[in-house]
């Protein structure tokens, strides 16, 4: 390289960094500012938004009087008569009609249970969560915010309590406002669709130009308060993602404005080619002034050598045309044009040579572009990388080979062979490769197809708890002398652990517990077909023991998977407190009265499913006020601590006996339940529990 070259060159370089360091510093500052304007742009939206709703909720606010002084609604509230609260309810709605800031009433009783509701539905729920609704009744301070119920409705509320006469409070009336009007309001003043959308990306309230629908795939709602830029097909959109979280449904979800700025974008973008381009043709010119300064301040030195140098870098018409002589001017010619035509020579074997490689070359490149189409992610990249270094070491060779070119040897012709043999070498090894991955390509697909059924087999697992959990009763009150609760922790995604309490009659209660033998998904089946069997006997035996007996038979009769059921099986007169019952191989129950706790005198009985035609005996106790009766399935005594140590039956005796006196049935289980895991600690469980 010349001197005036490196100089040149230098000058260029020390240009193009000082340019590219204010070009660097500039675009931090606007990172900067940019990110100071989407803060403060973000906080006013923020504001914006509370500022709509607390004007909305404070509209409701102003009407609640029609629920808290109206006579009707406190007589029915205090009589507990749920149809003159409905009639009223439906009065008070149709008043509220023609009031904007209201369209739904929901009247909740203390109990936490939903008396009345003006949404149409099926099965009507809660616009506020029964935690909220616990806290309301017990602290008796109004509640306002956004809340949802399970049909995803999503609204404005005002929660206040309902008090009567006596002070005491006889319900919590709630009135809601679909959050759309707050939306549409939010559009009105910032003149761009608004959407609020839950973690999944469902929509659960719009306005106007659902653009959510159309751009869904290109906004990020996985973190909140940030702005983005979206493009598509040559148009922008702002899209400025707020926080919504229903704090009284429980909802969490996301706040879209998205506002089209095109025209914005377009003109930011111009003004940014614009600047771009004079930047760079004001460096091109510098650059080129410096150069030719440069190539005038150099010029004498170049003319000696400019021959030379010409015939030196292979520029063969750089040739002595005038006839030389025989002195030593006319040798150096000679000499010269000597040395010319040796390097036509070397010029037309390096042509040849470099075609040769020209088509090793392409052929090493499509194997290359087959291996990478072939492999994602990090093997794409790993391959890549191999393949780099090959080629860095052929464009190596090709370089000794560029440098050979400029002096003449007589074994040229050989290293020549040389390159072309390690060319094809490398080929060679290319293809194999190709091959390697191509099937290390296939075993990966395998293992895909085998994670995705994985998958759906989990899935259909979680649908299978969902369905067990949906069979079990619910927990009611069944009469101000008698409370029932019950709960179920499979040691699998579903269990053959079972629970099932219902009604025989206006005045008795068919209760029943059962285990079957294994767990997961066979042991589920089997609950089942017992339920169902419970079921259909009870209805037409008032004998538990021989209830039992026909479960038995039909069990024995169909059970292809040889398994076997423990089932205790009572009838509750809840009228007289005799308890009737029959065991069929379960762990006897507990009963704690006034006699301490101990476990319940049981007949005999052979577990059920294994043999035909079995009698189960029944035996009947009186109940004494106030005593508990805990059934329970072999889950607790026999789970096992990390040292390996059962809970036993001793340590659940003491636990019964510490049951706290006037605590309700839900709070006795969550008490045993609660021990035996502090008991257990990080152990897995090991068998189901009911």
């Amino acid at each position: 390289m010349q001197i005036r070259t490196r100089i040149s060159l230098l000058s260029a370089i020390v240009t193009i960094v000082v340019a590219a360091a204010i070009t660097f510093a500039a675009l931090q500052r606007e990172v900067l500012i940019d990110k100071r304007y989407s803060n403060q742009i973000i906080a006013d939206q923020l504001i914006l938004w509370n500022k709509i709703k607390d004007g909305l909720i404070d509209e409701m606010e102003d009407l609640v009087w029609l629920l808290q002084e109206n006579r009707s609604l406190l007589n029915a509230l205090e009589s507990e008569n749920l149809v003159e609260i409905q009639r009223v309810g439906n009065k008070i709605n149709e008043e509220l009609e023609s009031e904007p800031a209201v369209d739904r009433v929901d009247l909740i009783l203390p109990d936490s249970s939903l008396v009345y509701s003006s949404q149409t539905a099926v099965f009507p729920s809660s616009i506020i969560s029964n935690a909220v609704i616990e806290d309301v009744l017990e602290s008796e301070i109004p509640v306002r915010g956004v809340g949802n119920d399970k049909q995803r409705n999503t609204a404005l509320v005002y929660g206040t309590p309902i008090y009567g006469d006596d002070g005491s409070v006889l319900a919590l009336g709630v009135l809601g406002l679909d959050i759309s009007r707050a939306l549409v309001e939010f559009e009105e003043v910032n003149f761009a669709s608004v959407v609020i959308v839950n973690r999944r990306g469902r929509v659960l309230a719009a306005t106007g130009e659902n653009l959510w629908d159309r751009y869904s795939d290109l906004i990020d709602i996985s973190e909140a308060n940030n702005l983005q830029t979206i493009e598509d097909e040559g148009r922008y959109f702002s899209v400025i993602v707020l926080p919504q979280t229903a704090e009284l449904g429980g909802l969490v979800g996301r706040l879209l404005n998205i506002r089209e700025v095109t025209e914005l974008v377009t003109r930011q973008q111009q003004i940014s080619q614009r600047t771009l381009l004079v930047a760079v043709v004001f460096l091109a010119l510098a650059v080129f002034g410096v150069y030719l300064y440069m190539a005038h301040a150099f010029a004498p030195l170049v003319e000696g050598v400019s021959v030379l140098s010409a015939l030196s870098k292979g520029d063969l018409r750089a040739r002595i045309e005038r006839n030389t002589g025989n002195d030593e001017v006319g040798m150096i010619a000679n000499a010269v044009n000597v040395f010319h035509n040796n390097l036509l020579t070397i010029q037309r074997i390096r042509r040849s040579r470099e075609r040769q490689y020209g088509r090793q070359q392409r052929y090493i490149f499509r194997e290359m572009q087959g291996l990478a189409d072939t492999l994602d992610g990090d093997e794409r990249d790993e391959l890549l990388t191999e393949l780099q270094e090959l080629g860095d070491l052929v464009e190596q060779k090709a370089g000794v080979r560029s440098r050979q070119t400029d002096v003449v040897k007589a074994e040229d012709s050989a290293q020549g062979e040389q390159g072309s043999d390690s060319l094809a070498m490398l080929a060679q090894a290319f293809q194999g490769m190709s091959n390697r991955v191509q099937n290390q390509h296939q075993r990966l697909r395998d293992a895909l197809a085998t994670k995705e059924a994985l998958i759906a087999l989990r899935n259909e697992l979680n649908i299978a708890t969902r369905v067990q959990q949906s069979l079990l009763p619910p927990n009611v009150e069944l009469s101000s002398a008698y409370k029932i609760w019950g709960g179920m922790w499979p040691a699998k995604e579903v269990g053959g652990d079972f629970y099932d309490f219902f009604p025989l009659d206006d005045h008795r209660l068919a209760i029943a517990i059962a285990d079957v033998s294994g767990k997961g998904v066979p042991a589920a089946l089997f609950t089942v077909m017992a339920r169902t069997m419970l079921h259909a006997s009870a209805a037409f035996l008032n004998s538990p023991g021989k209830a039992l007996s026909v479960i038995n038979n039909f069990l024995e009769s169909n059970n292809d998977e040889g398994l076997f059921v423990t089932v205790f099986y009572g009838i509750l007169d809840i009228q007289t407190g005799k308890f009737r019952y029959a065991n069929g191989g379960h762990n006897p129950p507990i009963i704690l009265d006034s006699k301490g706790a101990r476990s319940l005198e049981t007949t005999s009985g052979m577990v059920l499913a294994m043999f035909r035609n079995i009698l189960y005996k029944d035996t009947e106790i009186d109940l004494e006020p106030d005593a508990r009766l805990i059934m329970l399935t072999d889950g607790i005594p026999e789970a096992f601590n990390a040292e390996e140590e059962a809970f036993g039956d001793d340590r659940l005796l003491k636990t019964i006996e510490a049951l706290p006196e006037n605590s309700t049935p839900e709070e006795d289980v969550e008490f045993i339940v609660s021990t035996v895991n502090k008991f257990v600690g990080d152990a897995p469980q090991f068998d189901d529990i009911a």
